[in-house]
């Protein structure tokens, strides 16, 4: 059913080449989605497969509101990610929490359905130590939004240069190591923004199709990579683009081809 899903969906999403949608056109889009999905959720219990063909109509409403309407928010690639996953298209829906990540980054019910999925993921990888390692020690970097971070930078500064004052006239009242430390906390907030701000380094993305043969070079002659392929919703890092094939960086640290028609970039719409 899954490849069926994902057969059904790539060929629906190739058609969608309307223009630009008016604010009616996008507003009856987005009600008609939601009703969908409430009659799939009404129906699933009943009839399992009906259900799925409602959630892939409602995601097709969605796309078409991000695709052709133009629309990009939080709640919108939320509500996508939701569609896709009752529709058994995992890849998408990693893919779509994903990219609802970058509005709503700290919302609590996009990170649990998105560990969620996750969890149900047939490729199983095991993060590299160097990550591992730099998770540990930066764990603010990769466990804080950037809102949070933001937040944090302003009450260490605010407190560094109003301890700063204080000293010039009271200098037992504002010791050294306090100074320092709030110094060392409000840089590393700093250093960590700047860096996820000037980040132009390897894009991110996941895998779409079903499965897919992991090569040892841009091309289908190449030897596979791996003793099994790929599967949809595994998440990599892309390293080079060539010849409509993508060198890219799985979780575990190791590094393969796979054709660019087989998956999809976060960042690109």
């Amino acid at each position: 059913m899954r490849a069926l899903a994902a057969a059904f969906l790539a060929t629906a999403l190739a058609a969608v080449t309307a223009p630009a949608l008016s604010q009616e056109e996008a507003r009856r889009l987005f009600d008609e989605a939601n009703e969908l999905f409430r009659d799939a959720n009404e129906l699933s219990l009943r009839d399992p497969n009906a259900a799925v063909e409602l959630y892939q109509r409602a995601a097709l409403r969605y796309e078409r509101l991000v695709r052709a309407g133009g629309i990009r928010n939080g709640k919108l690639f939320y509500n996508l990610g939701n569609a896709y996953f009752k529709a058994q298209d995992i890849g998408r829906a990693i893919l779509n929490y994903r990219r609802a990540e970058r509005y709503i980054p700290g919302d609590p019910n996009l990170q649990q359905n998105l560990a969620y999925v996750r969890s149900r993921l047939q490729d199983r990888f095991e993060p590299a130590q160097r990550t591992q390692v730099l998770r540990t020690l930066l764990f603010f970097h990769y466990d804080f939004p950037p809102g949070v971070r933001a937040a944090l930078l302003a009450v260490f500064s605010g407190l560094f240069w109003g301890l700063a004052a204080v000293r010039l006239f009271r200098r037992e009242w504002a010791p050294g190591w306090a100074l320092a430390v709030l110094g060392a906390a409000g840089l590393l907030m700093l250093g960590s923004l700047a860096v996820e701000a000037a980040a132009a380094g390897p894009a991110e993305g996941v895998i779409l199709s079903p499965q897919v043969v992991a090569r040892k070079g841009d091309g289908a002659s190449y030897e596979p990579s791996f003793t099994e392929p790929l599967h949809a919703g595994t998440e990599f890092r892309l390293l080079e683009e060539r010849n409509g094939w993508w060198r890219i960086e799985l979780p575990d640290g190791r590094t393969c081809w796979i054709p660019e028609d087989s998956a999809e970039l976060v960042a690109r719409l």
